[in-house]
């Protein structure tokens, strides 16, 4: 049961009083402070919304609390979905899911939900103070079923959705996960051989007095660069991700750095796929949830992180405000495929725009998976000859001095 604070007044003294009071909602604290407590309230709220974060939702709850992950909410639509379509009452519901769910921070959110179901707000409405927690598309997709009379259902279509989501975010950490690795062991071998090995070898030929090549005597002055200078070195990395970081801060560097993401060999057909998939799925989604086209196509632009797509929905959603069919702008943009134009073109004539999406984001989704695959297998002799041959420049700059070496003592 919630715990509310409370500032007041003493019915029969005046003095100030302060306090807690555990009570189902807020009016049934307020009831019974003032017929037990003989108490006039000037302020009361819940416990848990005093405390201030920057992790929680509209009205900053719960300092230091943990994040709520998209893995905890998925499984918490998840239940809700089950106990919707179970006909357990809505207040029932939001009790048995605070009593359920693992993560704390969640577990107050529901707990403040859930009073303020009780005070006879929508769960949308509700649901809309946390949106750090809840985005739009959520709150919008409750809504709409709370209006529909389909809660139920389009929970289970948010669960559905959220581990869509989760399973690209692993394709994508599965794909990213290798490169980084041999990224990281290739700096390793080539750190070691500059400040360990070439050192040693450079000793001997200075004691040898040994002409050294140009390139041999470029690998010695980089070594001693490496050990005498590596701050710098770290400072010129840190200033140009600072600058990166800003340029691509700006909408212009943005929009440039997106485009560029598109059309780049080797993960341009990537990105492409994943946006058309994300873009397809969200607004199947929501329709299919009956949340209206427009409202549906400004929720999808918010979603859509790369700018380039995200432009093509914002100029979808005045087109279609205007009576223009979406595929006609999405043709126009000339971002998309055309297979998807078709797609889209033939859900709406036919009526069936939500089933067509769906069908173009399993398609996607599949080759988003092949290409990820073939990308993966690509990455890996190059990776292998990128290494051999930093070894191999290494290894040839410091054995020639040592041949000229062998060939004096002969």
């Amino acid at each position: 049961m919630p715990i509310y604070l409370y500032k007041g007044y003493d019915l029969k003294s005046g003095a100030s009083r302060k306090g807690k009071v555990e009570a189902e909602s807020l009016r049934a604290a307020r009831q019974k402070l003032k017929t037990k407590e003989k108490v006039i309230v000037s302020d009361l709220r819940e416990e848990v919304s005093v405390r201030k974060t920057s992790t929680g939702g509209g009205s900053g709850l719960f300092s230091g609390a943990q994040k709520v992950t998209l893995q905890d909410l998925t499984i918490m639509t998840r239940q809700f979905a089950t106990l919707q379509q179970a006909h357990v009452p809505l207040d029932e519901c939001l009790i048995a899911l605070t009593n359920q769910v693992e993560n704390p921070t969640l577990r107050n959110y529901l707990s403040s939900i859930k009073s303020s179901v009780s005070e006879g707000k929508s769960l949308g409405d509700a649901l809309s103070a946390f949106p750090k927690a809840f985005n739009r598309l959520y709150v919008n997709m409750v809504r709409a079923g709370e209006q529909s009379g389909n809660l139920g259902i389009v929970l289970e279509r948010l669960a559905d959705f959220q581990e869509y989501q989760i399973a690209v975010r692993g394709k994508i950490l599965s794909a990213l996960t290798y490169p980084s690795l041999m990224i990281v062991a290739s700096l390793g071998i080539t750190a070691y051989l500059f400040v360990s090995v070439v050192p040693k070898l450079e000793k001997v030929f200075i004691s040898l007095k040994v002409t050294l090549p140009p390139f041999t005597q470029l690998l010695m002055n980089f070594s001693k660069f490496i050990q005498n200078r590596w701050y710098l070195i770290l400072l010129g990395v840190a200033g140009l991700i600072f600058a990166l970081r800003s340029w691509y801060g700006t909408e212009k560097g943005r929009m440039k750095a997106d485009l560029w993401l598109l059309k780049a060999p080797l993960v341009g057909g990537i990105v492409m796929r994943l946006n058309v998939s994300k873009f397809t799925r969200t607004l199947s989604t929501l329709l299919s949830s009956g949340v209206p086209i427009i409202t549906a196509l400004e929720i999808t632009r918010n979603i859509i992180n790369n700018r380039i797509i995200s432009s093509v929905m914002e100029h979808a959603k005045q087109a279609v405000q205007e009576g223009e069919a979406l595929w006609a702008t999405i043709e126009k943009s000339k971002q998309f495929p055309s297979l998807v134009v078709y797609m889209i073109r033939t859900g709406e004539r036919t009526g069936e725009l939500e089933q067509m999406l769906r069908h173009v984001s399993e398609a996607y989704d599949a080759e988003v998976e092949r290409k990820i695959d073939a990308m993966i297998a690509l990455i890996e002799p190059m990776m292998v000859l990128l290494m051999a041959g930093i070894t191999v420049a290494v290894v040839m700059a410091l054995l020639i001095p040592m041949l000229s070496i062998m060939s004096q003592v002969r």
